[in-house]
C-alpha cells in the first residue's frame, strides 16, 4: 500500500518539534558517551529499547491502548531493521573514527529522499530538495573534516557498517510509510520497533561477545535511563507521529541539524573546544534545510 501524504509541507509546529528533536538526538551523544565508558555499546542499546518498551507498556495500558492490534509481521519487520541498524552504528565505532561514523549516518537523507521518490506518493525528488540537502551534507563535513583519519582496510570496514546504518535508518522509515502508516497509530509503531528490536541487539552483543558491564556508577545509571526514557520513548513517540503525518525526505532533512548540535552539547557539557568551523556548519546546515523546505515557484499557464 503506498500511504498518502496527509501534509505535503513541514507547518510551524512540525519544526518546533523536528528542532527539539535535533537538540535532544545531538545532546545524546553526550550520555552515550558516558554510557560506553561502563557498559558495552550494542548491550546497551538493548537496554535502551528494553526500558523503552516498559515505559510504553505502562502508557499505552494508562490510555487503555491494545498492544497488538494489527500488522504484527511488519512489526517484527521494523524491529529487525532497526536493531541491525544500531548493531551497525555502534559495531561501526569499533573499526572507524567518530567522525567518519557520524558523517556517514548523517547521509540518510539522501537514502530517505531517493526511497521516498521511488515509493512513496507524492514525496518527490526536486532540484529544490537536491540542493539542500547537499548544502547541508557539505556543513556536516565542515563541522566534522578536523577529525578525518587516513583510510585503512579496517576502518574501511566501519565506514561501510556505519554507511549501512544510515541505509537502513531509510529502510525503515519508507517500510513504516508504506506498510503501517494508515494502518496502526504512530505509538503502536514504536512499540513494535523497538519490542522486537530487544532480541536482535542483545543476540549481536553477544555474537560480538562483549562484555555487557565493565563498571557502573550512578551518572552511567542516569544515562542509561535517559536513553531510555527521554530519546527511545519520549522522543522517537514524537518522530514516529512526525513519520505519520508529513513527507519523509522534508522530515529527514532536518536530522542534518543533529550532528551539529551534538558537537555544540559536547562544547557545553565535556568541555571540548568550540571552532569557527560549527558556527560555518550551522549557516550551512540551516540553509539548506530551509532550501530542501521551499517550495519552487509556480510555472504560468
Amino acid at each position: 500500500m503506498n500511504s498518502p501524504i496527509v501534509n505535503e509541507t513541514l507547518d510551524l509546529k512540525a519544526v518546533a518539534i523536528l528542532t527539539g528533536l535535533c537538540m535532544l538526538w545531538g545532546f545524546n551523544a553526550v550520555t552515550i558517551k558516558v554510557s560506553n565508558e561502563g557498559i558495552a555499546p550494542v548491550f546497551c542499546a538493548g537496554v535502551r529499547s528494553l526500558i523503552a518498551v516498559m515505559a510504553l507498556m505502562i502508557w499505552m495500558r494508562v490510555k487503555k491502548v491494545p498492544l497488538f492490534p494489527s500488522n504484527l509481521l511488519d512489526g517484527v519487520v521494523v524491529g529487525f531493521l532497526f536493531g541491525t541498524e544500531f548493531a551497525c552504528l555502534y559495531t561501526s565505532l569499533l573499526y572507524t573514527t567518530g567522525s567518519s561514523a557520524w558523517i556517514l549516518l548523517y547521509s540518510t537523507p539522501f537514502f530517505h529522499a531517493l526511497g521516498a521518490h521511488f515509493f512513496l506518493k507524492g514525496d518527490r525528488l526536486t532540484v529544490y530538495k537536491i540542493t539542500g540537502l547537499i548544502l547541508a551534507f557539505i556543513g556536516v563535513i565542515v563541522l566534522l573534516s578536523k577529525n578525518f583519519g587516513a583510510p585503512t582496510w579496517t576502518g574501511l570496514v566501519g565506514d561501510l557498517l556505519a554507511f549501512s546504518a544510515a541505509a537502513l535508518w531509510a529502510l525503515t522509515t519508507i517500510f513504516i510509510k508504506r506498510r503501517l502508516v494508515g494502518s496502526v497509530s504512530f505509538h503502536h509503531t514504536l512499540f513494535y520497533q523497538t519490542l522486537f528490536s530487544i532480541p536482535i541487539l542483545f543476540l549481536i552483543s553477544v555474537f560480538l561477545k562483549e562484555t555487557p558491564i565493565d563498571h557502573i556508577n550512578g551518572v552511567i545509571v542516569l544515562s542509561v535511563v535517559f536513553q531510555g526514557i527521554v530519546v527511545a520513548f519520549v522522543s522517537y513517540l514524537l518522530w514516529f507521529y512526525l513519520v505519520h503525518e508529513y513527507p519523509v525526505s522534508r522530515l529527514s532533512s532536518f536530522t542534518f541539524l543533529t550532528p551539529v548540535f551534538a558537537t555544540i552539547s559536547c562544547v557545553l557539557f565535556l568541555h571540548e573546544p568550540l571552532t569557527w568551523k560549527v558556527s560555518i556548519s550551522l549557516i550551512l546546515v540551516s540553509l539548506g534545510i530551509y532550501v530542501v523546505n521551499t517550495k519552487p515557484p509556480k510555472t504560468a499557464g
